[in-house]
């Protein structure tokens, strides 16, 4: 096959590649793959012959060729800059976040060059003609340097048809031969494989299924995609030591971004007091301002009672660290020590004021309304029917079986609220209580013979409740 060749096919030598620029053959038809490149933009498009035999980059996301201008103009496709380039209208919006920041900084870096070689050698018309070569001949060079690709066999070139064994092996220069980074990057069983591998380790670490709700999801599975095949991720030591650290300098960061709003509108402090599950007395503050909210601190408390005093030097050392003079308003509980220590914070700090939770006041109007004689024996009377329906299986069953697999009782966001939501809900299954306890599957059940069963019914079926 080596003699059949004539000198003019024959590949050059490796010293001939070393001293000549190669040169590719625009004549030939075929199309260049992106290996190799250095610019992330080639990884969305890909390149295609046209019948003219011009070389086109087609964008994988829209599928519409961009001619002219080289990679450079393919990345305003994507970001969606420039009037004379028809923006990508199924581009992911991070790659298009992506690409305009990468256009940004080259412009500022094209500006800052301009700028000093201007103030060097003096007229701007001189020197934007000087840049426009520049990247004309830089572009050349990517395309000459990185398009190159080896030639088909020469019964290929001359439009003969191949026999042997190179009917099992198609020449990787045949458009479609080699599968372009959209067929195999989207299809639909990498992608399916790809969920299940993200789903199994959710399933295995126990992440819950609403975290992909998260802003920081798709995110990471873009970084994660930018950095290709063969990253290993962080272990368990560099996340909660390394990478951990970094996140909280992060936040520190982002909070002295919000002192400057803190400074410029005033802020407010607020503090709620709760009990964990180790019942310890925990004191959460937390700082608003027209930017948004964010988490201080927390204080245990459960070292000393919640006297006034106490709650007073909780609060100076927060407002000191906040800055007096951007404080201008506190909400805290209702109760009586923290009204106290208040009006000792006023006291020392006049320009700042403070007013109760609105939360609070809500949960202590409804446990006075509970206390209520009428209301009280209401509640009492729907305690005992709910009571008895989550303390025995079979009639919890019937009750969701009649509601719809509703429930009846819910918690809510204040303790005292939970008793009217409960008298909302029974209220709303009155028709279905009474025809779950009148049924024929209660009637013959063994619960129904129990004097506990017997006055939930009468319970249930009482026309005065």
């Amino acid at each position: 096959m080596a003699s059949s060749q004539t000198p003019s096919e024959m590949p050059p030598s490796q010293e001939q590649a070393s001293s000549a620029t190669p040169i590719p053959d625009l004549t030939t038809k075929r199309v260049y793959n992106n290996r190799g490149k250095t610019d992330p933009a080639w990884g969305h498009c890909k390149q295609i012959v046209e019948k003219t035999g011009k070389i086109t980059m087609m964008c994988i996301y829209c599928d519409k060729p961009v001619r002219g201008g080289g990679i450079n103009r393919f990345k305003y496709h994507l970001a969606g800059k420039g009037g004379d380039v028809e923006k990508c209208k199924k581009v992911p919006p991070a790659v298009a976040h992506q690409f305009g920041q990468s256009i940004e900084e080259f412009m500022n870096k094209k500006r800052k060059t301009q700028e000093n070689y201007a103030e060097s050698y003096g007229e701007c018309d001189d020197v934007e003609r000087e840049f426009d070569r520049m990247e004309e001949v830089e572009a050349r060079q990517q395309q000459l340097q990185h398009s190159r690709t080896r030639l088909p066999p020469p019964a290929a070139r001359k439009g003969k048809k191949t026999t042997g064994i190179e009917t099992f092996f198609p020449s990787s220069t045949t458009p479609g031969a080699q599968p372009t980074i959209k067929s195999v990057l989207q299809s639909k069983e990498i992608v399916e494989k790809c969920d299940i591998a993200i789903a199994k380790w959710m399933v295995d670490a126990f992440v819950p299924f609403n975290a992909v709700n998260s802003a920081y999801y798709q995110p990471m599975i873009d970084a994660i995609a930018n950095m290709g095949a063969g990253y290993k991720g962080p272990n368990f030591g560099r996340v909660r030591g390394y990478l951990l650290s970094k996140l909280v300098e992060d936040v520190k960061k982002m909070i002295e971004q919000y002192r400057e709003i803190w400074k410029r509108t005033g802020c407010t402090i607020m503090a709620d007091g709760w009990t964990d599950r180790c019942r310890r007395t925990l004191i959460n503050f937390l700082v608003y301002c027209p930017k948004g909210t964010i988490f201080l601190k927390s204080v245990d408390a459960s070292h000393a009672s919640k006297t006034a005093e106490l709650l007073f030097k909780l609060f100076k050392d927060v407002v000191n660290f906040v800055g007096p003079e951007n404080v201008i308003h506190i909400v805290t509980d209702n109760a009586a020590n923290y009204v106290a220590a208040e009006r000792l914070l006023e006291a020392e700090f006049p320009k700042l004021y403070w007013s109760p939770c609105a939360a609070h006041c809500i949960n202590l109007m409804l446990q006075d309304i509970g206390k209520l004689n009428e209301v009280s024996e209401t509640v009492s009377h729907a305690s005992k029917i709910t009571k008895y329906i989550y303390n025995h299986c079979h009639p919890l069953y019937l009750m969701r079986k009649f509601t719809g697999g509703r429930e009846i009782l819910r918690p809510a966001p204040t303790r005292f609220a939970t008793n009217f939501i409960a008298l909302q809900s029974i209220l709303a299954q009155k028709d279905a209580l009474r025809a779950m306890v009148t049924s024929k599957e209660w009637t013959i059940s063994a619960y129904s013979k129990e004097a506990k069963a017997k006055t939930f019914v009468d319970q249930v079926l009482d026309s005065k409740f």
